[in-house]
C-alpha cells in the first residue's frame, strides 16, 4: 500500500497543503520547527485516528483556526481508497472513507496501515509498560477490527468496573456483571497478545541478529496473569484463569478500590543473551533491540494484511548511529513506502537510492518539491 496524496487544512502549522508522494522514498527535509515532524504526525493520524505527540485533537488545530481537516487518496492491493478526518472545537471528529460518512472513527484504523519511529520509540524498552502494552494495541488493531473491538470493550469495562470499586457501598451484583465482560474481552486480548509477541520475536531475532553482527541474541516475552511465559493460550483458558484471579484479589480490589487483574497490567519484556535488556542493557543494545522490534514489525503486518504497512521515520539520524541508521535505510528501501525526514541530507547515506523518490523542503508550513533528487 502507498499514500498516494495528502491535503490538510488547518493541521498544526499547516493552513493549506496539497502533496503528492512518491510511492517509494520520500525524503522530507528542513530546518528544525519547520512543520516536517508535523507532517509525519498527520499521516498517523489518518492510519490511527491518534496523534502520536498529543491526545488532545485540540492542539492539532492551527493557530487562530476553529477546525483542520486531513483528506488522504491510498492506494492498495484491493484498490484505492479515500480517507477524509475532521475535528473542530464545536464539533467531534468526523470520519468519511469513499466519500460516505461512517459514525465510528474506529471504522477508520487498518485502511491505512503504518509503522512510526522516532526518537521517542528509543524509550519503549526503558519505559514504563503502559508504552509496550501501547505498541501492541496499535500495532494489532490496525491489522484486526476484531482486536480494536475487543480492546473498546476492555477499556469501557475496566472503566466501568474501577467506578464501581470506588463506590463507599460496591454493589456486587453489578460487579459481577463487569466481571464477565471485563474477562470475556481481556481473555481475547491476552491470547491474540501473546501470539503476536511470539511471532514477533522470531522476526525480531533475525534483524537483532544482522544489527548484532551475530554476537547477540534477542528474546521477547509476553509476560502476563493470565498466561505462562513462551505459551500462546486460547481465549477460554485465559478467561477460566482471569476468574480465578479476580477472586483471588477481591479483597485487594476493594481495599485499593481498582482493578488489579487484566491486560492492562501486562507488558512485554527484552531479553539479550538471556539479560533483562532493560536492566543490564548498554544504551546501543537498547536501541538495536528497538530498532529489530521495528523492522519486526513491518514484516509482522505484511504477513497478516498481505502488503506492506507504510513507514515513517522521523529524525533517525538524531539518535541512531551511522551504523544502525545505514542498515535501517538499506533494509527498508524495496518495497515498502517510507518517509523520512531529516534536517541534513548527508545523515542519509547508503550505497544507493531507489529510482522511485521525491525530495522534499519544510519551510514555515510550505512544502516544495525539490527536483535536484538524491544522489
Amino acid at each position: 500500500m502507498y499514500l498516494a496524496s495528502l491535503h490538510l487544512r488547518g493541521f498544526r502549522n499547516y493552513r493549506d497543503l496539497n502533496i503528492n508522494f512518491s510511492s517509494g522514498l520520500n525524503v522530507i527535509y528542513g530546518d528544525n520547527a519547520q512543520g516536517k515532524t508535523n507532517l509525519l504526525e498527520a499521516v498517523y493520524f489518518l492510519a490511527t485516528g491518534k496523534s502520536h505527540r498529543t491526545s488532545r485533537d485540540q492542539e492539532l488545530i492551527t493557530e487562530g483556526e476553529q477546525s483542520f481537516a486531513a483528506k488522504a487518496a491510498v492506494v492498495r492491493n484491493t484498490g484505492e481508497l479515500a480517507l477524509e478526518l475532521a475535528f473542530g472545537l464545536d464539533t467531534r471528529k468526523q470520519l468519511k472513507i469513499n466519500g460516505i460518512a461512517e459514525k465510528k472513527i474506529a471504522k477508520l484504523v487498518g485502511n491505512l496501515a503504518a509503522v512510526f519511529f522516532s526518537p521517542d520509540d528509543l524509550q519503549l524498552l526503558k519505559g514504563a509498560p503502559t508504552g509496550r502494552r501501547r505498541f501492541l494495541d496499535i500495532e494489532l488493531s490496525q491489522i484486526s477490527q476484531t482486536y480494536l473491538f475487543h480492546l473498546m470493550t476492555f477499556n469501557r469495562a475496566l472503566a466501568q468496573r474501577n467506578s464501581v470499586l470506588k463506590q463507599d457501598a460496591v454493589d456486587q451484583g453489578l460487579l459481577a456483571i463487569y466481571d464477565e465482560h471485563l474477562v470475556n474481552a481481556g481473555a481475547q486480548l491476552i491470547a491474540r497478545r501473546a501470539q503476536a509477541v511470539q511471532r514477533l520475536t522470531s522476526l525480531a531475532a533475525h534483524y537483532h541478529a544482522l544489527l548484532a553482527e551475530g554476537k547477540e541474541a534477542l528474546v521477547l516475552e509476553y509476560q502476563s496473569q493470565g498466561a505462562d511465559p513462551g505459551q500462546t493460550p486460547t481465549p477460554e483458558a485465559v478467561a477460566d484463569r482471569l476468574r480465578s484471579l479476580l477472586q483471588q484479589r477481591r479483597r485487594d480490589e476493594l481495599r485499593r478500590q481498582v482493578t488489579l487483574v487484566g491486560p492492562h497490567r501486562d507488558d512485554v519484556g527484552f531479553w539479550i543473551n538471556g539479560r533483562d535488556a532493560r536492566l543490564y542493557g548498554s544504551q546501543g543494545q537498547q536501541r538495536t533491540a528497538v530498532l529489530a522490534l521495528k523492522l519486526a514489525e513491518l514484516e509482522f503486518m505484511r504477513e497478516e494484511i498481505g502488503e506492506y504497512p507504510i513507514l515513517l521515520l522521523d529524525d533517525v539520524a538524531s539518535e541512531l548511529d551511522p551504523h544502525r541508521r545505514h542498515y535501517l535505510l538499506s533494509a527498508v528501501q524495496e518495497g515498502i513506502q517510507t518517509f523520512v525526514s531529516c534536517t541534513d541530507l548527508d545523515d542519509l547515506t547508503v550505497r544507493s537510492w531507489p529510482a522511485e523518490h521525491r525530495l522534499f523542503r519544510v519551510r514555515s508550513g510550505e512544502v516544495e518539491l525539490d527536483t535536484k533528487g538524491l544522489g
